[in-house]
């Protein structure tokens, strides 16, 4: 019996084919999701490693674009953690640090020993299994 036949029969013989019938092609499972804001970010000198953004679990695929500005009077580190480097960038005093990174995992900032403030926007997108 041929597909085409087969589904001109009546309902209660559906399912109890023997045709041929290509396979249906199963849903992409996977969903892309976008996640935006904006946040202060503030430490002092005894702040080591202010942990402003982290994605669990590490194997997350996340891509970021961001930028991290420095209000206060003087410089601060921001270390960039992705999958499998790092880097630290310093952002002098009332400057900004903007950039785009995939496989981002965490994002630390420093100070130079004194108290700051500063504003953290950033914008995600990551993709998730759907049920």
């Amino acid at each position: 019996m041929t597909c085409k036949n087969h589904y001109k029969m009546p309902l209660g013989s559906i399912g109890k084919c023997d045709c041929d019938c290509p396979k249906r092609p199963r849903p992409d499972k996977k969903v892309l999701m976008l996640f935006e804001n904006c946040a202060p970010i503030a430490g002092n000198r005894n702040t080591p490693n202010n942990i402003i953004f982290d994605t669990e679990p590490n194997s997350l695929p996340v891509t970021m674009a961001a930028t991290i500005e420095n209000f206060s009077i003087d410089g601060i580190n921001v270390t960039i953690f992705r999958r499998n480097s790092q880097e630290t960038i310093a952002v002098q005093a009332g400057s900004s640090l903007t950039f785009v990174h995939d496989e981002v995992v965490r994002i630390t900032v420093n100070s130079f020993g004194q108290a700051y403030t500063g504003s953290f926007k950033h914008q995600i997108t990551y993709e998730v299994e759907k049920d």
